[in-house]
């Protein structure tokens, strides 16, 4: 079922003796050249019930705190040189290994980023989840799997009693990760360590985990040691927050203040890189360079190299934590009291529409016209391998882009929107339906024709480092297109390549470079340049950006939106971050259950979202405030879209709506042009009654 509520603030903590003191931390890590501190001097205090959000780049030490927290750094290649972790007073380091056993899982636990990895697929989660119960508890077999039920119950996980028994791969992605919380939750822990709970999820069931750990800590009165890089999530969840940067605290400070006047030229950086505070169309702002290695740290301020307020000084000698004098809040920088740091408001980004990229026009050419397109994919049975059913991943869908045009394709997981990029790039057959690329239809096309107009469209991935070869240079990774579709051999080939590096922001020099020798956001680069290769007219981009850091991730579209205005390029764009979708686009379109729901240009369809769906979405993302303001209200939907093995009848969404009418489980919507031009299907705009004085935009408030 689906609800419309309020989201409340999270109350502020008692006062009284911190749960988790984090003292003086200094983590080692072994290299060939010896050790090298990664965490250094790393302090800070959790009480009952609060929430502490510890952010920062890949690199910044976020992981290995919270290893260390567990005592779970591995034992050969790391190791503690100095500082304390204190749970209610007990210094964890102190603990022999049998007691440290006692109290992970019993008085602290940790929710990992991947629960597919996380969780054995040779066990059922029933037992995974009651083996912590029974060691930690001491239930029978029969009483821990009652009391998994229980757990899945709570984090809301429908028919509990049978989904005990089922294997983590018979479990959505989401599913899957409110498993482990109930995991972690299942001796009902006094802290919580979650180490990038939500990165991969979709908008809504992210929003479904965040709603879920604060209702699970109203609760149980845990503590909870939040990790990620998703400001977005921060502002929502957190009451204070801690940003590392190279191993080292560089701020603490209360959630709302740092939301607001962040005290560090880094914090106020990654602040300002957020597509929510630019104007959609505008460059991103960048925090240029990247986070230094452990073992080649810069002298000084570890951050001088990247600042743009630094001095001479600033390189001069180590910087201390200084207080703010603000409930605790603390600086590393040598300007703290002189610099006046802001951020862009949230609200006013994106309200001035004369100022972005120029939307193609109706006259522009077609440069890819999808016609009824739909694939089905066979079901078959676990054990004799039969057809037991069909599955239409997509369903009759009309897709048009432009030369010049970005296309973004949002939706759950699920929707269909890699599927369509497939059929798309035709890495798979179409069941039925048409793919045009200018005037050549290709799904007409036999093997050899198809390979030569490949040429003229090309993709970008969402790991770049599984997509690229790692036994092979980066000269020889971007110079393959060119020697299959070219023959380019000798000095031609070596000087296009150089000249793809430079266009992509990276120096000629490195085509002797591996791919495990670039950071992800330079991979992601190398994987640009070798889509770029051949000059193609379509890009398709497949969550190219969903596992950066919000810094590397603005570089990143930046240089894509660069890109097209340069070359001419058509996108299709596919992400899960509605803010990123809404910054690179010019026309969106919104995928359920194989089906496209609501279209039209993406302003339009942002500011003034027609179905119920589109709503949900938008309402669902985290927005990079400290809380909402009061009285703002959230289309939460409840559970997983369902089966596309057994779609409703009707609406496909009308089981998660919460204005279906009885003709929605009935009758099949067909789209209609609203007068804002966009195209919708749903029958609530034609036939439903006016919604509190509302017949077209759901959504009164902007996310």
């Amino acid at each position: 079922m689906t609800t419309v509520e309020a989201v409340p603030a999270s109350p502020r903590p008692d006062a009284g003796a911190p749960l988790l003191s984090v003292d003086a931390l200094t983590v080692e890590f072994a290299t060939p050249s010896g050790w090298v501190p990664v965490v250094q001097d790393v302090a800070f205090d959790l009480s009952a019930g609060e929430t502490l959000g510890l952010v920062g780049e890949s690199g910044s030490g976020k992981t290995v705190t919270s290893l260390a927290v567990l005592g779970l750094l591995p034992r050969r290649s790391a190791r503690i040189t100095s500082g304390t972790i204190r749970l209610d007073g007990r210094d964890i380091r102190t603990l022999t290994p049998l007691e440290k056993r006692r109290i992970r899982g019993h008085d602290i636990s940790m929710i990992f980023q991947e629960p597919m990895t996380s969780l054995n697929p040779a066990f059922t989660v029933g037992n995974q989840i009651a083996e912590s119960v029974r060691i930690h508890l001491g239930l029978t077999r029969r009483d821990a799997l009652t009391r998994a039920a229980e757990l899945l119950a709570l984090v809301g996980i429908p028919d509990p009693h049978r989904r005990v028994r089922d294997y983590p791969h018979t479990f959505s992605g989401g599913m899957r990760q409110r498993v482990m919380i109930a995991m972690a939750i299942a001796c009902n822990p006094r802290l919580l360590v979650a180490d990038e709970p939500t990165t991969a999820l979709d908008v809504t069931v992210q929003a479904q985990v965040l709603e879920l750990l604060r209702r699970l800590q109203d609760q149980i009165g845990m503590g909870v040691l939040f990790v990620t890089h998703d400001l977005g999530v921060v502002a929502n969840v957190c009451d204070r927050v801690v940003v590392l940067y190279a191993g080292q605290v560089v701020e603490r400070a209360d959630a709302a203040r740092f939301f607001t006047r962040p005290g560090h030229p880094y914090a106020e950086g990654l602040l300002a890189s957020l597509p929510q505070t630019a104007r959609p169309g505008s460059p991103l702002a960048v925090i240029p360079g990247e986070v230094p290695r452990s073992d080649a740290l810069p002298p000084g301020c570890r951050f001088h190299p990247r600042c743009r307020y630094a001095q001479p000084a600033c390189s001069d000698r180590p910087v201390d934590l200084q207080s703010t004098g603000e409930g605790g809040g603390a600086v590393r920088c040598l300007r703290q009291g002189e610099l006046d740091l802001t951020r862009p408001s949230p609200d006013a980004a994106g309200t001035d529409t004369t100022v972005g990229r120029p939307t193609p026009g109706s006259g522009s050419d077609v440069v890819l016209q999808v016609s009824d397109l739909s694939k089905t994919f066979p079901s078959y049975s676990s054990v004799l391998r039969r057809v037991v059913g069909h599955v239409t991943a997509v369903d009759g869908v009309d897709l048009t882009i432009r030369a010049g045009e970005t296309v973004g394709l949002v939706g759950e997981s699920g929707s269909g929107k890699s599927t369509l990029a497939r059929l798309v790039m035709r890495l798979i057959d179409p069941s039925a339906g048409r793919i045009t690329l200018g005037a050549t239809d290709l799904t007409s096309l036999a093997a050899g024709p198809l390979r030569r107009v490949r040429r003229d469209m090309q993709m970008v991935f969402q790991d770049p480092y599984s997509s690229l070869n790692p036994m092979i240079t980066v000269g020889q990774i971007v110079a393959e297109p060119l020697e299959v579709h070219d023959g380019l051999r000798g000095r031609a080939r070596h000087q296009r390549v150089a000249e793809l590096l430079v266009q992509v922001g990276l120096g000629a020099e490195m085509v002797g470079r591996y791919p495990h020798q670039f950071s992800g956001g330079q991979r992601q680069r190398i994987a640009i340049a070798r889509a770029l290769a051949l000059n193609p007219r379509l890009l398709v981009c497949d969550e190219p950006v969903s596992s950066l850091d919000v810094s590397t991730q603005s570089q990143v579209i930046n240089l894509l939106a660069d890109l097209q205005e340069r070359l001419g390029l058509s996108c299709l764009f596919i992400a899960h971050d509605l803010s990123v979708v809404r910054h690179i686009s010019h026309r969106i379109a919104v995928m359920y259950l194989g089906r496209i729901l609501e279209s039209g240009p993406v302003d339009e369809v942002y500011s003034r979202p027609v179905h119920p769906y589109t709503e949900a979405l938008l309402s669902a993302i985290p927005v990079p405030e400290h809380h909402r303001a009061p009285g703002r209200t959230r289309l939460v939907l409840r559970g997983d879209p369902p089966s596309p093995l057994h779609p409703p009848t009707g609406c496909r969404f009308h089981t998660r709506c919460p204005y279906a009418m009885d003709m929605c489980a009935e009758v099949e919507p067909t789209p209609f042009e609203t007068a804002a031009g966009t195209t919708v299907a749903c029958h609530l705009h034609r036939h439903g009654p006016v919604l509190a004085g509302r017949s077209v935009t759901l959504l009164d408030a902007q996310p």
